[in-house]
């Protein structure tokens, strides 16, 4: 049952608790998700969003720590920012898999709390759970994806160079190098496949590394892939040959590959190496108008993306603007494809209808 702290939470302004809500409170306790009744509690969000003169955002792809969030802080940035629902994915803290754990049922909180706000995502495959032991994490990945209905896996990092951030504070940890094409990855792929559930990857885009992504991805034709961080090349030098029309000819050869657009700003340095790591930008802060073709001719296969994640869980306010710089520049009706319809529809196969 919800707590009565979230049915005040929930009803604050109404007679009764939402029909939707308490059905989706009434199936919690099984131990699924209620996705059909979540479904319409994101709906009716949105669309108030829309009806306030704000574009909504659908975020695909963020993570936090189940031990260091404010919900009740976090929840009301979102409000402020239009950010409608959020695909949250929990990333379990290494003092936590130092006592054996390795996956964070936390998702269920964000449910009860607040059902219209979090998408049920899977743990993320982030350090340590993920890089001590693959086969343990997919062991918990399966099981609990399967036994609690979650609809979306969490990002796996299978390539990852340290964040700025760690670059700053010199946490090596995240200089992360699984073969995508390895065990491990042939198992993600396939259970994504049989099961249609969507997953998502970091992975560097490097020349050397493009070749056993594209044969994952010509092995697993059913495998619903989101790449996350459109055109985050973090070393210029160690990538010649992504370009849109590269990315478009994946498209024409994997229909069920997607990008989501969290990358950073126009002016940001990668500090390990010296550069602007983010190349969707002209040095005027425009978007480059060949990535702008790409994304208006096949505005479904980009989904918006915050890639808020546990060391920055107080930065919501920033993330939200440059996602939205981005999203502003985009043509209509791009524009709203990208903030919030190209989510609902991996997601829920249909058009949103506002």
């Amino acid at each position: 049952m919800l707590t009565r702290r979230c049915v005040l939470r929930l009803a604050a302004g109404c007679a009764v608790l939402p029909a939707w809500a308490a059905r989706a409170a009434e199936e919690a306790p099984t131990g699924r998700f209620g996705i059909a009744a979540l479904k319409e509690g994101y709906l009716k969000r949105i669309a108030a969003i829309r009806a306030a003169g704000k574009l909504p955002i659908f975020d695909i792809e963020s993570s936090y720590d189940p031990g260091k969030i404010d919900l009740e802080d976090f929840v009301r940035e979102m409000d402020r920012t239009g950010v409608a629902v959020m695909a949250f994915s929990p990333d379990m803290p290494g003092r936590l898999v130092k006592k054996g754990e390795t996956w964070s049922h936390h998702v269920f909180e964000l449910i009860r709390l607040y059902p219209d706000r979090f998408y049920p995502t899977g743990n993320g495959g982030v350090h340590p759970a993920w890089t001590k032991n693959q086969e343990r994490f997919l062991d918990d990945n399966e099981r609990y994806i399967l036994a609690h209905g979650y609809p979306l896996m969490g990002e796996f990092e299978f390539r990852h160079y340290m964040s700025p951030r760690q670059a700053e504070r010199n946490e090596t940890h995240r200089d992360v190098d699984i073969p995508i094409d390895g065990a491990a990855g042939e198992r993600l792929f396939a259970f994504a496949e049989t099961t249609g559930i969507p997953f998502q990857i970091h992975y560097e885009i490097e020349d050397r590394l493009l070749p056993p992504l594209e044969a994952m991805l010509a092995r697993h034709p059913k495998a619903k892939v989101i790449w996350c961080h459109l055109a985050q090349i973090r070393y210029k030098e160690r990538s010649t040959l992504y370009t849109p029309d590269y990315l478009r000819g994946l498209f024409a050869r994997f229909p069920n590959l997607y990008i989501d657009t969290a990358f950073g700003g126009p002016y940001g340095i990668y500090k390990p190496s010296g550069q602007r790591h983010a190349r969707v930008w002209t040095d005027g802060g425009d978007i480059r108008p060949e990535w702008s073709a790409l994304i208006a001719e096949q505005p479904y296969r980009f989904l918006a993306a915050l890639d808020i994640g546990g060391d920055r869980m107080d930065r919501l306010d920033d993330w939200v603007r440059n996602l939205r710089y981005f999203l502003d520049r985009l043509p209509e009706p791009a524009r709203r494809i990208v903030a919030y319809r190209a989510a609902w529809k991996l997601l829920f196969n249909e058009e949103i209808g506002v």
